[in-house]
């Protein structure tokens, strides 16, 4: 056998047995579904202290799932917008996080300097993390509350993780965005009716090779005399688009265990580098 065979072969072993010696990391990754309580801070805090019964690395929670969403006025939701992290939710959140040793994602409304936010708090066992405000409002939205104009990948226990809330999954650029800051998972705080959104994040998980989380609610809400229910199937999908957890629509936690380190490897089946062929398109 030739030099080079040879050295193909002891570098192939070496490799196979650095893989097999290599202390492979897991996450338990999950979603808490919520009948959210309208305008109920207190009673929504410990619906999800009360559904958390086992260790979770990172729950995604419902959009405003400490307050409900339709209000009938700006000044009532001047009124329950809170500033982070110095608001009651905030720092409420952090004592559940600290208590069950989970790290929470999930928006509420924020208030500053006279703006209102749709924003994503980030807490976990050590306190607040940091928060993201949402980019992409739909049209009734964008008559109360202000667009962020940034988007951030956080560190949580080692893996990067990305937050889209509700209806900024429509965008694509969004989730892109946080892949290509390194994102191995991204985090849907959403209030759906829709079975499309739940299609589109499928492709986002898909197009993007991540891990993504899909948090919605099962509450009613009523709007200009009209009865809202939010669908449920809240839902953890791989980066191969597969359901591996779906809640249905019933209000509970689902979780599952996940390898993060999977997502490090961009590839589709015909394209061995995505994020090269990604950044040929200049405006990313």
């Amino acid at each position: 056998m030739g030099d080079f065979m040879q050295n193909c072969m002891y570098k192939n072993t070496y490799l196979l047995e650095n893989e097999k010696n290599r202390e492979v990391k897991y996450m338990i990754i999950g979603s808490l579904q919520m009948n959210v309580e309208k305008n109920d801070k207190i009673k929504n805090l410990k619906t999800i202290e009360k559904l958390i019964n086992h260790s979770v690395d990172l729950i995604v929670l419902p959009e405003l799932f400490a307050t409900g969403y339709f209000f009938d006025s700006t000044n009532e939701l001047k009124e329950i917008a809170e500033e982070i992290p110095n608001g009651y939710t905030t720092n409420r959140l952090s004592e559940i996080a600290k208590s069950s040793n989970c790290h929470f994602v999930g928006a509420i409304v924020e208030k500053e300097n006279g703006h209102l936010y749709i924003t994503a708090i980030v807490v976990g066992p050590s306190g607040y993390i940091g928060k993201q405000r949402k980019r992409h409002l739909t049209d009734h939205e964008s008559k109360i509350f202000s667009c962020g104009t940034s988007s951030d990948v956080f560190d949580i226990n080692g893996c990067k993780v990305g937050v889209v809330i509700c209806f900024e999954g429509w965008f694509p650029e969004s989730s892109r965005e946080l892949m290509l800051k390194g994102a191995q998972i991204i985090c849907h705080s959403a209030l759906t009716c829709q079975e499309r959104t739940l299609d589109i994040m499928r492709i986002r998980a898909i197009e993007n090779k991540v891990y993504l989380i899909l948090a919605n609610s099962i509450s009613t809400e009523y709007h200009n005399n009209e009865s809202i229910t939010f669908r449920g199937d809240s839902r953890v999908i791989d980066y191969d688009g597969n359901i591996l957890v779906n809640a249905g629509q019933g209000e509970k936690l689902i979780t599952v265990e996940v390898n993060e380190e999977n997502t490090i490897r961009k590839d589709l089946d015909d394209c061995k580098d995505l994020i090269s062929e990604v950044k040929k398109h200049t405006y990313f």
